[in-house]
């Protein structure tokens, strides 16, 4: 693909219609799970104006934002559940200082292996889907050749775009041919300046990655709003951006791998509605509770006159009570609301809360009170649900970390021929059953199971209980654990001598 010099803003802009579709749902997930001040600070998005409220009214309310980071702790309740499980990978014996230094540094900012595997579930959870890019840093002295580069400590690292970031892209065959990647990035480089927006739209084919890059202005919803020229004049229409970086990265394919979970493994696609009806109901119990919810009504006064057909005076005003709605009845009083309304809505909000731990959980463990009261089959049943679906996570990163691997070894100049497994256990269970577990094992007699299987299916099933009761190991962990195994098992057995009395 040729890209010139100078490309204009409109075409940079343009997205992919399916990104166009999820972009709002993108912003609206982001925004739930992050919760805080990010939250508050787009808050009218989720907390919109009611028919007939006044605009001192409106903000008075929005001051009274709350919010329970529902979503994000489910989403992080899952992850620590994901990062129980170990990862295996063969092939790369033959290279191993190299390995061992990418796993420890996958980013060369110290972002280790088991970090770049979890913030790929997160997103996967979040959004459906991420980019892993495999690139190498650039230096000012260009290396010609991979005895150069290993010199001058140029080695791959992996960048994980956002769904929020790819903002267009072609695919064949299930294939990606190219992407663009969108960023805004705060430039505070120079001291002496205030801070500005750089807009970097990034890219990326079988041959080539291309940066165009621009200061902007942007508005308040965080469009651009201007370009910033080198002489400080702004312009957006015929705007044009520069080709600030051009490298051809040598590869013969997209050095870009794409993790997506099919849409019935897409957490958040469900529940962020319902902790945005969470949030909701939250900041209007809030919002009655600090309102010292006091109900005033009135009685219009009668004043007696000569005309029969106008018996009341007055303009009709609405009096000036300090709360915007006013009931006219046949009486004047102060009354505080029975409070019923405020326990419908704890028990709402509890519902809502058990609900979206559920669907992040995915068919997992119920988090409804009633689960306590299980029984023992009844949530053996729940964490075999879970781990499936945990497993069903395992596997589709498996496959990605895999491609993304060979894409790395390619671009260092290796044959390794890389095989990635694992993923596939989680410690769901409880001390309770971890004590169970421990005392069946206890009083299972093995040299009578020695005696009764063959040699080779005896060291099978031992292996197998052994790494059942462990679970998730490290493959260091697990290959001691086999060695210390192997020695029990081809340990001499002492002889047994029958009694001639």
């Amino acid at each position: 693909m040729n890209y010139p010099l100078l490309l204009d803003l409109k075409v940079l802009q343009t997205e992919h219609p399916d990104f166009t579709e999820w972009k709002p749902a993108y912003q609206e997930i982001d925004l739930l799970s992050a919760g805080g001040y990010r939250l508050k600070n787009q808050i009218c998005q989720f907390l919109p104006r009611r028919a007939g409220e006044s605009e001192e009214i409106y903000e008075i309310r929005l001051k009274k934002f709350t919010y329970s980071n529902i979503l994000g702790s489910a989403v992080n309740k899952q992850l620590s559940k994901f990062a129980n499980s170990s990862l295996s990978i063969s092939g790369i014996e033959s290279n191993q200082s190299f390995w061992e230094a990418f796993r420890d540094d996958t980013s060369l900012t110290g972002r280790s292996e088991k970090d770049l595997l979890s913030t790929v579930f997160r997103e996967c959870l979040k959004f459906g889907k991420c980019y892993l890019h495999v690139d190498k840093p650039s230096t000012d002295v260009k290396p010609v050749n991979r005895a150069q580069e290993q010199l001058l400590g140029i080695r791959p690292y992996i960048t994980i775009y956002s769904a929020q970031q790819v903002i267009n892209w072609s695919e064949s065959r299930g294939d990606l041919d190219w992407i663009k990647v969108f960023q805004l990035i705060n430039d505070t480089a120079n001291p002496l300046i205030p801070p500005q927006v750089r807009a970097v739209w990034t890219f990326i084919d079988r041959e080539y990655i291309a940066k165009y890059s621009a200061y902007v202005e942007l508005d308040s919803r965080g469009a651009i709003k201007n370009i910033i020229n080198a002489d400080s004049s702004k312009n957006i229409v015929e705007a044009e951006v520069p080709l600030v970086s051009l490298v051809q990265h040598g590869l013969g394919t997209i050095p870009v791998i794409k993790a997506e979970v099919p849409s019935d493994l897409w957490a958040c696609d469900q529940a962020a509605s319902k902790a945005l009806e969470h949030l909701r109901i939250d900041c209007s119990k809030y919002d009655m509770l600090t309102l010292a919810y006091l109900q005033r009504t009135f009685k219009r006064v009668q004043t007696p006159d000569g005309d029969i057909n106008n018996t009341y005076e007055g303009s009709g005003d609405e009096i000036p009570t300090g709360l915007q709605h006013v009931l006219e009845l046949e009486k004047f009083e102060w009354s505080e609301p029975t409070g019923t309304i405020i326990t419908q809505m704890r028990k709402s909000l509890t519902q809502i809360e058990n609900q979206v731990k559920d669907l992040i959980a995915i068919g997992g463990v119920s988090s409804e009170q009633s689960a306590v009261q299980q029984s023992g089959v009844s949530k053996k049943m729940d964490f075999y649900d879970q781990e499936a679906i945990l497993r069903a996570y395992g596997a589709i990163i498996c496959d990605v970390y895999q491609d993304t691997l060979e894409l790395v070894a390619r671009s260092q100049g290796l044959n390794d021929q890389i095989s990635v497994s694992g993923l596939d256990k989680f410690d769901l269970d409880n001390l309770d059953d971890v004590l169970v577990n421990v005392k069946a094992i206890s009083l299972i007699d093995l040299n009578a199971l020695r005696n009764q299987l063959p040699a080779t299916a005896f060291a099978l099933v031992y292996k197998k209980i052994i790494n059942l009761l462990l679970g998730n190991l490290s493959p260091e962990q697990q290959s001691v654990i086999e060695q210390e195994i192997e020695a029990i098992i081809n340990a001499p057995q002492p002889e047994v001598y029958a009694n001639t009395n």
